[in-house]
């Protein structure tokens, strides 16, 4: 069993195929979908065939309407209601290419923390995995490391996505690394390595930050696939799936929970990235960040 702590947020995903004209409109094909770092990554494990289980936080607003997306997506679906704060939200404005920008309203989402925490959530579990947006506040940052204590205490192996490189910089890239020293492996896409590490070279942050947090890196590079590093060793270069993409939103969700399913089914670091890709790619080919999304 995976266990998933993360955010689930609502997204508005606009695809437009012309660039943005200020101060007037742009035609764009837009949807409401659910979404969410950890809820994505939930999913995406749950689609590749992994028992997941998920905790998360959302607002009275849309709390039922997200659960009831995850338990059909076949997740374990631990939604805890905020009596105050409304779900968080999330733009995504993707352009002709597929690449997206982000607009952020985190919502319940940044509120989620050791309250909400219970150790039954742990039966059954072999692996934790944090979305880093947990990291950016401070009862996110109490319940990683509560989490990552108790799984560790029971035998259970403990992953982080890093998330955001924008949060990163602004919240500090040491203070980050230190909150993360116990993690076992590490999901940096090339921007986040590059940060993290100082080093612009994908191959280069992985076996950099392995080395140093003592744990398997595996950066994803889009369309250069994956770099897998373990402490002390050169990284592995994982191809990506040549594809077309239509929405890159939610890719690299797609590889984590992809990694985490084949890892879970007991395949090695190499054969878990190898999923990780081809799985990202089939999601870049629909809108939205989770499998079953698209049109």
């Amino acid at each position: 069993m995976l266990l998933v702590i993360g955010d689930v947020v609502t997204d508005v995903v606009a695809r437009h195929s012309a660039p943005l004209a200020p101060g007037t409109d742009t035609p764009a094909d837009i949807a409401i979908l659910p979404g969410g770092a950890g809820a994505n990554v939930a999913a995406w494990a749950a689609h590749c065939g992994a028992r997941v289980r998920l905790l998360a936080r959302a607002g009275r607003d849309a709390a039922d309407w997200h659960r009831a997306a995850l338990v059909r997506a076949g997740v374990d679906a631990h939604v805890r209601v905020d009596p105050e704060a409304p779900t968080g939200k999330v733009v995504a404005l993707v352009d002709g290419g597929g690449e997206r920008s982000f607009l952020a309203d985190n919502g319940a989402s940044f509120r989620l923390g050791p309250d909400d925490w219970t150790a039954g959530l742990l039966t059954g579990v072999t692996h934790v995995h944090l979305s880093g947006y947990l990291f950016f506040t401070a009862p996110g940052r109490a319940l990683a490391a509560l989490a990552t204590a108790e799984a560790h205490a029971r035998g259970a192996t403990v992953s982080v996505d890093p998330a955001s490189a924008g949060f990163l910089a602004e919240s500090g890239v040491r203070d980050f690394l230190d909150a993360v020293a116990d993690a076992d492996t590490l999901f940096p896409n090339s921007a986040e390595a590059a940060l993290l590490s100082g080093l612009p070279s994908p191959a280069a942050a992985a076996a950099a930050l392995a080395t140093a947090l003592d744990a398997t890196a595996v950066v994803t590079a889009g369309d250069d696939g994956a770099h897998l590093a373990t402490p002390g060793a050169p990284a592995v270069h994982i191809p990506a799936t040549p594809v077309v993409p239509l929405d890159t939103t939610g890719a690299g969700d797609a590889f984590t929970g992809a990694y985490l399913a084949a890892a879970q089914s007991g395949g090695g670091p190499r054969a878990a990235a190898a999923a990780g890709c081809a799985t990202a790619a089939r999601a870049v080919r629909t809108p939205g960040g989770r499998p079953g999304q698209g049109a």
